[in-house]
């Protein structure tokens, strides 16, 4: 009887053991299947507005690309669609969104349903002075509340490069611009609820046109003001249209970057994420101090080429300021959005890291 019960607790233990061998072999099996899986080569597509001819590509968009596909040791690779091959520049944001293109780029301007924190932020005059304090700011702030939910995350996106270039100068193509009074009566291109705003506040006329879209119009003569910043003057040929042109006026911004699908982000391996996050904070630095140094060197082409740029004397800046700051106060209050005013606060408080 002794024996029997030894020989039933023998196979009983045998039994016990070859279960747990197979439970092992087979976690070992699906752990082999989930690490081959996550070195399958990921191709995502890339879709900008920007030609390729643009400062954005060689500064921004081919060092993203070739830092993650380098960083993944060839694991990640892209298919680039430049010069709005996959869409408008206002309709990049929702293709992305909706899973067309896995990055795409965005103007915030042009979407303030999709951005109705950011949508303005950048563009109030005087809120930021170079685009590594606006860059850099503005980066921060999209990943935390409430902007990272309300303009990302909410609407399927997540943000993977912010950026903020100079701020806007004013060139014309008639009449040289000084103080806020010489605007009066001109038309002006500009993007954006606070500045169609203070442009109607100045008795100008404001136009909205898109990127693309800037050369014919300020040559048909559809405009003859352009607020934007010097960098893109120079790379939409802009500059052989002007006759004038400003330096230090900070007339507005713009809040633009590239997002990722979120869905396709949160299926990425680990590692992938890593290096996406990595170098959309390495990329927004270098291309933010990139651009505050190219600005000077377009200026002097500018007047080295026989643009009369005016640089703003320190009384005609103060004249400035006070527009701007009773322009902001009553499109705060106009807007009567918490979340807005929370949001500029935070971004002045986070520009000071940044001087």
């Amino acid at each position: 009887m002794k024996s029997k019960y030894l020989i039933w607790t023998f196979f009983s233990l045998l039994l016990l053991m070859i279960g747990a061998c197979g439970v092992a072999t087979d976690e070992s099996i699906n752990s082999e299947v989930k690490n081959e899986s996550s070195k399958e080569k990921i191709t995502l597509k890339f879709a900008v507005s920007t030609p390729e001819s643009h400062t954005m590509h060689s500064e921004t968009f081919l060092p993203i690309m070739e830092k993650i596909t380098e960083l993944t040791e060839g694991q990640v690779v892209f298919e680039y669609f430049p010069a709005e091959q996959l869409g408008k520049a206002a309709d990049l944001y929702e293709l992305t969104s909706d899973g067309v293109t896995d990055i795409g780029v965005y103007y915030a301007s042009y979407i303030p349903d999709n951005m109705p924190i950011t949508s303005g932020l950048l563009a109030i005059p005087g809120i930021y002075s170079t685009a590594y304090e606006g860059s850099m700011a503005y980066h921060a702030l999209s990943k935390q509340s409430p902007v990272l939910e309300s303009d990302f995350l909410k609407h399927g996106v997540r943000p993977l490069f912010l950026l903020a270039p100079p701020p806007s100068e004013i060139f014309t193509t008639k009449k040289e611009v000084k103080v806020p009074e010489d605007l009066k009566g001109m038309t002006v291109r500009v993007t954006g609820d606070i500045l169609n705003i203070a442009i109607k506040k100045l008795e100008a006329a404001p136009v909205n046109i898109a990127l693309p879209e800037l050369y014919e119009g300020l040559e048909r003569g559809v405009f003859n003001s352009i607020n934007q910043n010097p960098a893109s003057i120079n790379d939409y040929g802009l500059a052989e249209l002007i006759k004038y042109g400003t330096e230090g006026l900070s007339f507005g911004g713009v809040s633009a970057g590239l997002v990722i699908n979120e869905k396709v982000f949160q299926s990425l391996p680990e590692n992938i994420q890593q290096a996406i996050v990595q170098v959309g904070d390495e990329v927004t630095e270098s291309t933010a101090k990139y651009y505050d140094e190219n600005v000077k060197v377009i200026l002097q082409k500018f007047k080295d080429d026989g643009i009369n740029i005016h640089q703003l004397s320190e009384e005609e800046k103060t004249k400035w300021q006070a527009f701007y700051t009773e322009l902001e106060d009553d499109w705060v209050k106009e807007k009567n959005n918490p979340k807005l005013k929370e949001t500029i606060e935070m971004f002045k408080e986070e520009k000071i890291k940044y001087y």
